[in-house]
């Protein structure tokens, strides 16, 4: 049986080479209302969205994350980009309280399949909290418009993609177990 939105989710993968091509305003827009309609624990909705575009502050939390990894003793590559050199990005924080990272993973899955069904790719990026291993938790937060009592949780980074959509990687097996 034929279903576009399974089909979709089948279709999504974690894309990590982009076009420079600015992503719309109003495309944006939707993509951030399907994180807001995503479901939350008891209905909290204990989460901050920060929508950036603007590429120096992109690039900003690139440099803070890599000096970050360096700190931790983390090794990359000298020109590799934790964005991808995505045009924009989505930084999810919440109020740490009961299943406050399950709401917001519900968040980021909600918008990476919108962005598909409008053309954009997309990829999930964890790498964002070692930014607050070399600089003042305060001053991130305050750059990054996080509300006063939240806490990072991750980004993501959406975009044009450049080539190909990437091949789904194979599944494990023995994954599932049905219980009847």
């Amino acid at each position: 049986m034929k279903n576009q939105t399974i089909d979709l989710i089948l279709q999504r993968r974690s894309v990590r080479e982009f076009t420079n091509q600015p992503i719309e305003a109003e495309k944006l827009k939707q993509i951030v209302e399907c994180g807001i309609y995503a479901p939350t624990a008891r209905n909290k909705q204990n989460w901050h969205f920060t929508v950036i575009t603007n590429p120096e502050t992109i690039d900003e939390i690139n440099r803070l994350t890599f000096e970050g990894m360096q700190r931790l003793g983390l090794k990359r590559e000298p020109d590799y980009h934790v964005f991808y050199h995505a045009p924009a990005i989505i930084i999810m924080s919440s109020l740490i309280e009961g299943f406050s990272e399950l709401n917001c993973g519900c968040a980021i899955e909600n918008m990476a399949i919108a962005a598909k069904s409008l053309g954009i790719d997309s990829c999930i990026v964890g790498q964002t909290r070692f930014m607050y291993h070399q600089a003042n938790a305060a001053d991130i937060n305050r750059m990054l418009k996080i509300p006063e009592g939240y806490e990072h949780d991750a980004a993501i980074c959406f975009g044009y993609r450049h080539g190909e959509n990437p091949e789904a990687m194979p599944r494990k097996e023995g994954v599932v177990d049905y219980i009847k």
